[in-house]
């Protein structure tokens, strides 16, 4: 389950725990398993706040304290919570270090124990604090954090530079918001969950998506199909010197399954992409001609993509708001479609069908103009508020993408690899969540489970391919080899 700080502490409540009781679970459930990867000649250091993370970290230290050299030493000052104040004092006085020498005790020691901060920090370090955590950062020892890296924020991603970098986090009860956004801060190797035997009758926002579920929500097709069974994908977009955009939209449509693909598409691309993809059904159109060929394909589609490769094309703007204005299922905007909506994304209020829009970061930062940067470091924040705020299912791509709804649904995707870090990737996945989208209905299922499967046939295609050499095309040649294995 994953959970953010406010649901993490209804389970706390909603448990009816003491405190002291909870920090004796999670206490015993991490020193135990501290002694599967240390040794009893190791020196180990608890670093300890003054929260109830810290009162962990007391816990910790009390149960190693007859078979393991372990020293502990306060980070912030003396415990202030009263559980924390009760764990603290149950530690033997040897084992407690003075802060004067802490430098001292860092460079000695062998294991470092992360029980500085909780999922309850926010902001920056301060002072002495980012002194200290830089030395960590730089000694040789293993560093094992307990349940949120100190230095970073639990529901956000956001992290200050000096933030502990482990070996290991351990995530207790629950993973949080952090523990699925390895990819992008990078501050732990590894993360293992530590069960302490919660009720967990809260319903958690956070949707997860893998093998399993994918095929207990991907359909098969009936005896009786045919090619209309599920209805037409659209997709619109590429232009002269962008005719690849459009074939990869077409690629990722095929890959998911879908049947009967339509494509409208300027003159100048049309031998190009007909002699690539030879069952979609084209629709060529000129200057004079696009607004009237759109909204023909329009009616027939149950789902459609547009803005891939659309720099140049022809009537571009007229094409964009035809097909949302007159649209009867889930829209996927991409590339030169959300550039057009810069500085005009009020205009998605008046949208009444489902909107997918598919930025970068680079490209979400010009949406809602702020520095790349910014958006970077507050990724959660902004894409929440803007999914809500323009009633758009948002998916912000990155090494862990983030696909949000406007009733505040949040996915952050696991699977992918850098074997996707290349031009033309996000133009099959338009092609794979429109695709999807037409043979699932569920608009927000269909879009997770798009962007889960993305990943993973990257993640499956580099059994075969080097990440510098992927190959995209690949990608409905290894879908079949996963749809076989499940008996499709």
């Amino acid at each position: 389950m994953i959970i953010n700080t406010d649901g993490m502490r209804q389970i706390e409540t909603d448990s009816g725990i003491p405190v002291s009781d909870l920090m004796e679970h999670a206490g015993t459930a991490l020193s135990e398993a501290l002694k599967a990867v240390i040794s009893r000649d190791e020196n180990i250091l608890i670093l300890i706040g003054s929260g109830n993370n810290g009162g962990d970290g007391s816990v910790i230290a009390r149960l190693l304290k007859d078979e393991y050299q372990c020293r502990i030493v306060p980070v912030c000052g003396s415990p202030k919570t009263d559980a924390a104040k009760a764990a603290w004092r149950k530690v033997p006085r040897r084992m407690k270090a003075a802060y004067k020498n802490i430098e001292e005790e860092i460079a000695n020691a062998d294991v470092i124990v992360d029980a500085v901060y909780g999922f309850g920090y926010h902001g920056n370090l301060i002072g002495e604090v980012r002194k200290i955590f830089r030395l960590v950062n730089s000694s040789s020892a293993r560093i094992y954090s307990v349940d949120i890296n100190s230095g970073a924020e639990a529901d956000t991603g956001y992290y200050d530079r000096d933030a502990i970098r482990s070996d290991v986090t351990f995530a207790l009860d629950c993973y949080k918001p952090f523990h699925m956004l390895r990819k992008d801060h990078h501050l732990f190797r590894n993360v293992q969950l530590l069960d302490l035997s919660l009720p967990h009758e809260i319903v958690s926002p956070y949707h997860e998506m893998n093998e399993e579920v994918f095929f207990e929500n991907y359909p098969r097709r009936p005896e009786d199909a045919y090619k209309g069974t599920y209805g037409h994908t659209m997709i619109c977009g590429g232009c002269y010197g962008m005719a690849g955009a459009v074939m990869l939209n077409i690629t990722g449509a095929k890959t998911v399954g879908a049947p009967y693909i339509e494509t409208a598409l300027p003159e100048s691309i049309y031998t190009i992409a007909a002699l690539k993809h030879t069952t979609a059904v084209y629709h060529p159109f000129g200057y004079n001609t696009a607004q009237d060929v759109v909204a023909d394909t329009l009616t027939r589609a149950s789902a459609a993509a547009f803005g891939s490769g659309a720099v140049y094309m022809e009537r571009k703007k007229e094409c964009m708001d035809l097909i949302l204005q007159n649209s009867r299922g889930p829209v996927v905007l991409d590339a030169e479609a959300l550039r057009m909506f810069v500085h005009n994304t009020y205009l998605l209020r008046f949208v009444k069908c489902p909107v997918i829009m598919t930025p970068h970061i680079g490209e979400f930062a010009a949406l809602i103009n702020h520095p790349a940067e910014t958006v970077e470091r507050h990724r959660m924040e902004y894409a929440s508020c803007f999914a809500k705020e323009n009633n758009v299912i948002l998916v912000l791509k990155g090494p862990n993408t983030i696909v949000v709804s406007p009733a505040g649904d949040i996915y952050i995707n696991q699977s992918g690899n850098e074997a996707l870090a290349q031009a033309g990737s996000g133009d099959v996945l338009c092609g794979m969540i429109a695709g999807m989208c037409t043979i699932v209905k569920d608009v927000y299922k269909a879009v997770t489970m798009a962007v889960w499967l993305h990943g993973y046939l990257a993640d499956l295609g580099r059994e075969e391919y080097a990440a510098e050499t992927f190959d995209l095309e690949s990608f409905p040649a290894i879908m079949n080899r996963l749809l076989k294995k499940h008996g499709y």
